[in-house]
Formats: C-alpha cells, sequence, structure tokens
C-alpha cells in the first residue's frame, strides 16, 4: 500500500512537471538561433574596434601633450570657422603664415604637426565610420532579440523572456558604450592629456 501511494504520488509529480514544462516554440528557438549567429558575428568586429581605439585615443592624448599644441589647435578652429566666403586659397595662405609663425614660436615644424594632426582626423573618421557601422547592426541584433522577447511573453513563457531580455539589455549598455564616443569640433576624438 505505502508502495503504491509512492508510486502515485511519483507519477503526480512527474506529471505535473510535464504540464509545467514549456514546450519548445520551433518560431522562437529559430528566431533566437539567428539572434545568437548575429551576436557572434558581431562581437569580433567590436573588439577589433576597441583595439583600434585605444591606439588611436593614445595617438590623439600624445598630440594634445605636444608642445605648443593649444596654439596649433586655435589655429585649426579659426581655419575651420572661416568665412565661407573666403576662397579656398586664401584660408590656405592664411594656414602657411600662421604655421610658419607657430614654427618660429616653437621652434618644431608647425607644418610636420598639422600633418600629424590630419593623419589623426583621417583615423578618427575612419574609426566613426565603423563605429555607426557597429552601432547599426547592434541594433539589428537588438530588434531580433526583443522581437523573441515578445514573442515568448506572448506565449506566457516569462520566465525565457525574462532571460532573453536580459541580452537586450546587455547590448544596450553596449550600444550606450559606443555612443559615448564622439568627435570634437576639430574632428579629433575628444580626450584629455593625462597628468
Amino acid at each position: 500500500m505505502f508502495r503504491n501511494l509512492i508510486g502515485g504520488v511519483l507519477i503526480l509529480a512527474s506529471l505535473a512537471a510535464c504540464a509545467t514544462m514549456p514546450r519548445p516554440n520551433p518560431r522562437v528557438e529559430a528566431k533566437l538561433q539567428e539572434a545568437n549567429t548575429a551576436l557572434d558575428s558581431l562581437s569580433p568586429g567590436i573588439t577589433v574596434f576597441y583595439d583600434n581605439l585605444v591606439v588611436l585615443l593614445e595617438d590623439i592624448r600624445a598630440l594634445y601633450e605636444y608642445p605648443g599644441w593649444g596654439d596649433l589647435e586655435t589655429i585649426i578652429a579659426s581655419t575651420a570657422s572661416s568665412d565661407q566666403d573666403e576662397s579656398a586659397s586664401s584660408i590656405a595662405g592664411d594656414l602657411k603664415v600662421a604655421l610658419d609663425d607657430w614654427t618660429t614660436k616653437w621652434g618644431h615644424s608647425g607644418e610636420r604637426l598639422f600633418s600629424r594632426y590630419l593623419s589623426l582626423v583621417d583615423r578618427c573618421s575612419a574609426s566613426e565610420a565603423r563605429r555607426i557601422g557597429l552601432i547599426g547592426r547592434l541594433a539589428s541584433v537588438q530588434a531580433t532579440y526583443l522581437e523573441t522577447t515578445l514573442m515568448e511573453l506572448s506565449a506566457n513563457r516569462y520566465s525565457q523572456a525574462t532571460s532573453i531580455y536580459g541580452t537586450v539589455e546587455a547590448l544596450s549598455k553596449s550600444e550606450d558604450e559606443l555612443n559615448s564616443f564622439t568627435l570634437n569640433a576639430i574632428g579629433l576624438y575628444d580626450v584629455r592629456p593625462s597628468r
């Protein structure tokens, strides 16, 4: 009798467990696999972006610490804000004179430092293009995870939806981090010299 009672309880427990086990939804599983694959392909790009960004920010910081950079930055800013009506040759001539004056004052080649600055602007522009592309791809992956979350919620699978939504939140933090980098008025990432 006791044995039958234990057997009956075990059968009821098994049935209850089966009744509460959510059935896999093939559409959700396929969508989740799609999102995971997209995230796996995105991760190396983000890693490479940050590896390159660290080097770029160090190079910008070194430029900012260069003796006389503040004066050259003022020259660059005033050239960038020159009146649109001025001719390109007039602006180039003014820049040449300003760089010659800078060279005289600081005893280093203003043209060489300006060339270094332009190289960093090019690198920042390329980095910005990669950053914006990554943000777009990240948003697409987030949308897929969010869609999967909503599918799970509509199927009353709250724990699965909560788990998937955790990924959406993590990706949102990654997007916020990517959005924290912006170019300043002279086309460089805004970094402050280390002290």
